[in-house]
């Protein structure tokens, strides 16, 4: 497949995806990021095209409304961390486009969702085996104290294009 075909397709791909997730609170924000506010953090999902062929990887990530990072970080695992049978190809047919987004939004189901459910008690990013940075737990148990920083949430939302 060529090059502008395999971009195309990548797009559509994620204009299914995007409507398969909304149903789930998701916004797409930045061409490759799907957001939605859950409190004291924003759960969102980062879409990677790969630049040596027709395929995806997804960062599932949590961010901390309260920290001070002026960038996105990637606190979370990838899709090869949640499952290693999942595979986000596509080629150049509509059904291969079409069924790439539904694999990706199955995986959502049945992979990111309960990954995000498992942290909804917010104390619990504060263990050990949190997927956040040190700092990132610093400014989230500043948050649960009451104590955010009004800076750096609006930064956070500035960031993730979230409406105040």
């Amino acid at each position: 497949m060529d090059k502008k075909l395999e971009r195309s397709n990548a797009d559509k791909v994620l204009r299914r995806f995007t409507k398969e997730i909304k149903k789930f609170g998701f916004s797409r924000i930045k061409p490759k990021f799907f957001v939605r506010e859950s409190g004291l953090i924003v759960e969102f999902l980062h879409i990677h095209k790969y630049t040596f062929g027709p395929c995806f990887r997804m960062h599932i990530c949590i961010r901390v409304l309260n920290e001070s990072l002026d960038y996105i970080a990637l606190a979370g695992p990838t899709e090869r961390e949640l499952s290693e049978d999942a595979r986000f190809d596509y080629g150049g047919e509509i059904d291969s486009v079409e069924h790439c987004a539904k694999v990706m939004s199955d995986f959502v189901v049945h992979y990111a969702e309960p990954w995000f459910l498992k942290w909804s008690d917010r104390t619990l990013l504060l263990e050990h085996n949190s997927p956040l940075y040190d700092d990132q737990k610093i400014a989230l148990e500043a948050a649960l104290k009451g104590e955010s920083i009004s800076q750096n949430v609006e930064m956070s939302k500035s960031l993730l294009k979230l409406h105040s």
